[in-house]
């Protein structure tokens, strides 16, 4: 084999290294007419520099970078410490390397250097490709036509090669304008600038700095609104009075740093979306022809290394005479895992540059909360970070997670629990989560009022329980059984009472009553205790309509469940009456996420993973104990609570959440029922296609009339 990559870049000549490595011939087509010291910071996580120890290159890349102790994220202004996750050693200890901070410049020089001079073709700029059923060839602009077995497209976000094979595109504007800049260290040897990965952000704004040649250069970006300057090439050099203007009231530190900027180069920062397909034939696309990134989780270089490895050691399995299906497969391996990639470094961009006060606030408050229950930054990191593709090169390829976090081969043993299972797997696309919890709202509302919307035999009346908003599902005619206070999930941060209503509907069914859904206010915007003090309001709204507490049934699905049971906690502690019962549906009972199914199931799980847990629970609790009865009642004195109807499917995340709090609640003396079914999906009973969904309403209706009818004698004994 003879593989032509078009591009030679860092990604390029990974991939020429990675070749070489499996016995694979290559050449290296650079439109420059040398290596040139451009560029400025690259991060190198663990996922790249495990692939570099591989190719014999990290002692080398260890001898020019630098490895930053920690990130630190400030505020802009005041220069307080926001938030601060490890690197270092500990990122070593976890991932299996640390962060390296190398100049672009050095890095591509010591992997270039790496090859040998006849493998990197110089002044070759690409003018057209093509294939035949025997071979690939690129034609340069000077005429000469290079001929070789399959062609790599590896020329960045404006790739000939992508656009040749799918037609011309417009990349995506983020709405943001990039300064850049190298700082000798004599500049800013007052300025205190540690090892680290110095951060600040500010309303709509942001700078990442950090050394990346030992005590002699320091790189610089600095992201701004697009409003503020009106430049977009590489090439431009902007005006640093633009700069200063754009960071004035800065803390003294930032200040200081900007003021010893000569010159600096200006972008809009741009991305594309995830293509459909990366091969056609023997050619094929990788690094970010294929998926080009914005800035901000550290992995535009990486993503284009882990690309290198699996394109090697794809093409080497499968040889000469399957080169279509080595790329294809490569790209099977690689498409869902940047996919997820991409979305996630889009939404900390989001994150990043929130620009109005309130969501500030929110995200402020949501890095408090993720401090307290991931200190050491893995939820946000280790999917990235923690990611050895060497070793998942070799796997099955069914076993690479994608936007879902969920294993591309997982399958259900049912024909209707797979089709449960992809609605949850398809729920969010790649735009809904580059967009954070705005695009998972209505991505969530999206899935529940396309696929249950509310039954044609129900009405839905809009109500208020307690000056909260609620929605009354039930007969058009009003029967006189019992009422369901129900809390729909979401993890307090998504969901509304609107989407839970086709389950409403069959809860009201099924105690020949009413269902009262609750639209309990949302975190980040509404942290606890918002939830908790929105449920006692509202059921103190039951009773002061009229309902007695033994004609009441308190009800949610996963988060809902969990603020259902903590519902109960508060009434005791209030000393007000006890519902007939409690039914809760995979219940969301522990925000530390120290269940081990969060671990077992990982990966198995559409509809949850830790990663997005973690992301929801502290957007909740913020600077709250996370351990508060309140807010996780599986620690919560259970004493005296009404009895409990729980169901869990038995390999979804939260299974060991029900069962704890199942433990719990029994050994406080709470007379509690569990249905557990078997390959189904986390909460379960809203498919209402399912037969556990119909088997779980019927049960919880005949659980619910043996509390009924001993609440009547209760009464009639008294």
């Amino acid at each position: 084999m003879r593989i032509i990559i078009v591009g030679g870049g860092i990604g390029g000549i990974c991939a020429a290294l990675a070749l070489r490595e499996h016995g694979i011939d290559s050449i290296v087509l650079e439109q420059a007419k040398a290596l040139k010291e451009v560029g400025a910071g690259v991060q190198i996580a663990a996922n790249g520099a495990l692939v570099l120890r591989r190719l014999g290159l990290e002692k080398g890349l260890d001898a020019m970078s630098v490895k930053p102790v920690s990130l630190e994220y400030r505020d802009m202004e005041s220069g307080k410490p926001m938030v601060s996750w490890p690197t270092g050693q500990k990122s070593t200890e976890l991932y299996g390397a640390p962060l390296y901070n190398v100049h672009r410049a050095d890095l591509i020089e010591m992997l270039a250097s790496a090859l040998p001079q006849e493998c990197i073709k110089f002044n070759a700029r690409c003018a057209t490709i093509g294939q035949s059923e025997d071979g690939a060839w690129v034609k340069l602009e000077s005429g000469e036509i290079i001929h070789g077995d399959a062609i790599v497209g590896a020329d960045g976000i404006h790739s000939v090669v992508r656009e040749t094979l799918y037609g011309p595109a417009e990349a995506s504007f983020a709405n943001l304008l990039v300064w850049r800049a190298l700082i000798p260290a004599e500049r800013i040897k007052d300025c205190n600038l540690e090892e680290r990965g110095n951060y600040w952000v500010g309303p709509g704004r942001s700078i990442v700095s950090y050394w990346v040649r030992p005590k002699k250069l320091y790189s610089f970006l600095a992201s701004v609104p697009a409003t503020e300057v009106h430049r977009e090439s590489w090439a431009d050099s902007g005006d640093v009075n633009d700069l200063l203007r754009s960071f004035h009231g800065a803390e003294p530190r930032v200040q200081r740093m900007l003021e010893s900027i000569d010159s600096a180069f200006i972008t809009g920062m741009y991305y594309r979306d995830p293509l459909t397909r990366w091969t056609e034939g023997r050619i094929t696309l990788m690094g970010d022809s294929a998926h080009a990134m914005v800035p901000y989780l550290a992995q535009g270089a990486c993503q284009a290394i882990e690309d290198a490895w699996v394109l090697a050691r794809c093409l080497a399995r499968h040889g000469a005479n399957a080169i279509n299906g080595g790329l294809l497969e490569y790209e099977d391996r690689r498409r869902p895992r940047t996919t997820r990639v991409q979305a996630a470094a889009r939404s900390m961009v989001k994150l990043v540059h929130e620009a109005d006060q309130g969501r500030i606030n929110a995200r402020n408050g949501r890095w408090k909360g993720m401090a307290r229950i991931d200190p050491l930054g893995q939820t946000t990191w280790s999917f990235c970070w923690g990611y050895d593709v060497i070793q998942a090169a070799d796997e099955p390829s069914g076993n690479v997670l994608g936007l879902a976090a969920t294993r591309e081969g997982a399958k259900m043993q049912r024909p209707e629990s797979q089709r449960a299972f992809d609605l949850w797997k398809n729920a969010f696309s790649q735009e809904d989560v580059a967009r954070g919890y705005d695009g998972m709202r209505e991505a969530y509302d999206r899935l529940l009022l396309t696929n249950f919307p509310a039954p044609p035999t129900m009405q839905v009346t809009p109500i208020e329980m307690g000056g909260v908003a609620c929605l009354r599902v039930g007969a058009k005619h009003r029967r006189p059984g019992s009422t369901v206070l129900h809390f729909h999930g979401g993890a307090y941060v998504i969901g509304s009472a609107q989407g839970s209503v086709e389950y409403a509907g069959r809860l009201a069914e099924a105690v020949d009553g009413e269902c009262i859904t609750v639209a309990y206010r949302l975190a980040p915007e509404h942290p606890y205790p918002a939830a908790i003090d929105d449920a006692i309001n509202a059921y103190r709204g039951l009773l002061d309509s009229g309902i007695a507490a033994s004609d009441i049934f308190l009800s949610g699905e996963s988060s809902g469940g969990g603020l259902a049971v903590a519902l109960a906690i508060s009434l005791r502690h209030a000393g007000l009456p006890q519902p007939a019962g409690i039914v809760a549906a995979c219940p969301f009972a522990d925000l530390t996420l120290s269940s081990d199914s969060l671990t077992q199931f990982h990966g198995d799980d559409p509809a949850a993973n830790r990663d997005m847990l973690s992301y929801l629970a502290s957007s909740y609790f913020q600077g709250h104990e996370p351990t508060d009865p309140l807010v996780s009642p599986v620690f919560g004195d259970l004493h005296g609570l009404a009895p409990m109807f729980l169901g869990v499917a038995t390999n979804e995340v939260l299974f060991n959440d029900t069962t704890r709090l199942a433990a719990h609640a029994k050994a406080a003396g709470v007379d509690v029922t569990v249905k557990t079914v078997d390959d189904s999906v986390h909460v379960f009973p809203v498919f209402s296609f399912l037969p556990e969904a119909r088997e779980f309403v019927d049960e919880f209706a005949a659980w619910a009339r043996l509390r009924q009818r001993g609440a009547i004698r209760q009464s009639v004994a008294a």
